[in-house]
């Protein structure tokens, strides 16, 4: 029985999540705008040939290193320059990830509790939308998870034998890959989290026996700073990118708020409340109940480990400055272990789970509330449409759908009743026992996983991304290869870099006296604009010309004219 479930277990993780990452992954259209300038990026130095130095519309861009890059161009390669192209090795880089943690798990904590883990993991809404949306979150986590894996085994096999450098030597390689996907963080995580490990078991000093120390270091650093120096070697400003990709994206982002991404010191519990419902209350519930001590059990020790660099990674990008959602993933491992271990050993199988004190029930209603929330939020669409360009104000002028006859169809009911039916599964599960509830609560997970991906997204990208995709599109056609297309108060849109395979250039209304000798230059023929802007454009007197409209873009060309425009 247990050959067959080492089996069955990988082999079930393998064709599930298969099916949930790669399913449809040519849609949507690449999203803006972390996943439109990575894609755009990549797709820049695919057409150079260009491995080492990274450009965003004709500009060095150094906020990221080249992992996901590489990634991309090798997809690009296989699928041509498409979203399945940009997000093929990502989807597999999340499949890996599962797999590396299944596999690291099973020894110490039992397959049956490796594989329930994993089902989470793979589950949560975080972690699949990162699977599925080309971003550097993903490829980072998945050596980082490496790392911690073949870093413990090491450490378990000294603990045994006396041995283990080898495994270290390699959990060193997996952090320098690390580094390559986004950055020193890939290091100071894994470092920061052997340190206290290391202490907590009492052998503080391993990380300094010299067959341990000086090798693995040197791996570390020739792997991980191996591109930044090729960088400094090609590119022509030498190693000036340091400042903007050390100082600015890396210091930068952590002792100020940049881009607007900033958030109060919990904003990650409320990140965790959405994206990990609805095993949010049961998480908080595991940390209360997690084993003080080893006594020589290796389970509790690789439950510690992984315990201790998720809360590391949880308190350090809380303390940051800037913000974004997407920073909490390489915490999620650690967070499904500790639910899924509460499950398998703090819960009563022959007793009701809402009979054992109050935290079940406040866990339940933490799991019910936001799904219960986006269940209603989608049967209400329908009727809060026609208003959202009035609550929005001015900002509603670059959503030009919201001012576009729509048919929204039947998704906003199908997806409410489905969110609606989840939040009343996790409410029932309370009466169920410990088995019964888990599988209840990953029912639950899928069905708003699905419901997001297969239903919501693809509603928003056929309302919002894919008519200026389409423009985008005939835009190219009308210019010249190295001709640039201007984006007249359309901002952020790297998307249309992607689509259209051409420079763009951001043009701003109070510089509109421009617009007319900006046009007029040889390599910009066409422009793109909202409904709104272009009708702006004509009350300025600049004489555009509609060539094409869609979903309230307007792609237009300007006649030039001699005599100035009329002020307004």
């Amino acid at each position: 029985m247990n050959r067959l479930l080492s089996i069955l277990y990988p082999t079930a993780l393998l064709l599930v999540f298969s099916l949930l990452y790669f399913t449809e992954l040519h849609t949507p259209v690449v999203i803006d705008y972390d996943e439109g300038v990575y894609a755009e990026v990549s797709r820049a130095m695919f057409a150079r040939l260009e491995p080492i130095i990274p450009e965003l519309n004709g500009e060095g861009f150094f906020e990221k290193p080249p992992m996901l890059y590489w990634a991309q161009m090798l997809g690009y390669k296989l699928f041509g320059v498409t979203p399945l192209g940009a997000r093929f090795f990502n989807a597999a880089a999340a499949l890996a990830t599962l797999m590396v943690f299944y596999f690291g798990a099973a020894a110490p904590l039992g397959r049956r509790l490796a594989f329930q883990a994993t089902l989470l993991l793979g589950s949560s809404i975080i972690f699949l939308y990162l699977a599925r949306v080309a971003m550097t979150d993903m490829l980072l986590t998945l050596f980082l998870v490496s790392c911690l894996v073949i870093s413990w085994y090491g450490v378990e096999r000294f603990l045994a034998r006396g041995e283990g450098a080898p495994l270290f030597w390699c959990g060193c390689l997996a952090a320098g890959l690390a580094m390559l996907s986004k950055g020193v963080i890939g290091a100071v995580f894994p470092l920061a989290t052997a340190l206290i490990y290391l202490i907590s078991i009492g052998k503080p000093t391993l990380l300094l026996k010299k067959n341990w120390f000086f090798p693995g270091t040197l791996i570390l650093v020739v792997t991980g700073f191996s591109w930044y120096l090729l960088l400094g070697f090609f590119h022509p400003d030498g190693f000036n990118f340091m400042k903007e990709l050390f100082v600015e994206h890396h210091l930068g982002r952590f002792s100020s708020t940049m881009e607007g991404h900033g958030g109060p010191f919990f904003y990650y519990l409320i990140i965790l409340f959405v994206g990990f419902m609805p095993w949010f209350g049961y998480l908080l519930l595991g940390l209360f109940r997690l084993p003080l001590t080893t006594k020589g059990d290796p389970a509790p020790r690789y439950l510690r480990l992984f315990t201790i660099f998720s809360l590391l990674v949880l308190l350090f990008f809380s303390a940051a400055a800037t913000k974004l959602p997407n920073y909490i993933l390489p915490a999620l491992p650690g967070f499904a272990l500790i639910v899924a271990y509460f499950f398998e050993y703090h819960s009563h199988a022959d007793e009701p789970a809402g009979t054992s004190g109050p935290g079940r029930l406040i866990a339940a209603w933490l799991g019910v509330i936001p799904v219960g929330l986006l269940g209603i939020l989608c049967l209400g669409l329908p009727l809060l449409y026609p208003y959202l360009a009035e609550l929005l104000g001015e900002d509603a002028y670059k959503v030009p759908a919201l001012f576009e006859p729509v048919e929204l169809g039947f998704i906003p009911y199908l997806a409410g009743a489905l969110f609606i039916g989840s939040a009343l599964l996790i409410l029932l599960s309370r009466k169920s026992g410990s088995a019964r509830q888990f599988e209840t609560l990953l029912l639950s997970a899928f069905i708003n996983g699905c419901t997001l991906f297969f239903l919501i997204i693809p509603l928003y990208n056929r309302l919002m991304d894919e008519p200026l995709a389409r423009l985008a599109e005939e835009a190219a056609a009308l210019t010249p290869a190295e001709g640039i297309i201007v984006m007249y108060e359309i901002d952020d849109r790297p998307s249309v870099n992607f689509v259209s395979g051409r420079l763009t250039i951001d043009h701003d209304e109070r510089d509109w006296p421009d617009l007319d000798s900006l046009l007029a230059r040889q390599e910009l023929e066409v422009g793109l604009t909202t409904a709104f802007y272009y009708e702006r454009l004509q009350n300025l007197g600049l004489s555009p010309v509609e060539l094409s409209r869609d979903g309230g873009f307007v792609l237009f060309r300007l006649i030039p004219s001699d005599t100035p425009p009329p002020a307004s």
